[in-house]
């Protein structure tokens, strides 16, 4: 029972465990009995929160099937705009979607970017990865992608 309520600490906690902590072993101990997470777990478990199987992600997002599960297995490293479409599509919120942006290695949505603002507003507004791509092009963005790709 211990080791789940360990998976439920907030990060907010868990960083003040790790700020007050008496040495380098106490601050990684929460690591011990929880593995890190990987982008594939959080992926999956964003697709089954929100209704969807990778085959949904795939037709929606426009990305080729193959890619898609190199992507996830961790063979293949995603372009920024790549893991924002997979997101769009998976109906991320915006903490979810930078939440996937570090597992992957990438930037993180940054408020004081105007297109991460943009993003942003797009994620919390809930709106489609084809809405999103809209709003990138008439504010003179640049788009997640180009739209003869995704007629």
């Amino acid at each position: 029972m211990e080791k789940e309520a360990k998976k439920t600490v907030s990060t907010s906690r868990l960083l003040s465990s790790i700020r007050g902590a008496a040495s380098s072993k106490e601050a990684v101990s929460y690591h011990e009995t929880n593995p890190e997470p990987q982008l594939k777990d959080v992926l999956y478990a964003l697709l089954q929160k929100n209704g969807f199987q990778p085959k949904d992600i795939i037709l929606e997002s426009g990305i080729e099937r193959s890619y898609f599960y190199h992507i996830i297995s961790g063979n293949k490293k995603p372009s920024r705009n790549m893991m924002l479409r997979i997101g769009f599509c998976a109906r991320a919120n915006p903490d979810e979607m930078n939440h996937l942006l570090r597992l992957g290695d990438l930037p993180c949505l940054y408020p004081k970017i105007r297109r991460d603002a943009l993003l942003l507003y797009a994620f919390s507004h809930k709106l489609s990865m084809a809405q999103a791509n809209n709003l990138l092009n008439r504010e003179n963005e640049a788009p997640l992608y180009r739209e003869e790709k995704h007629e």
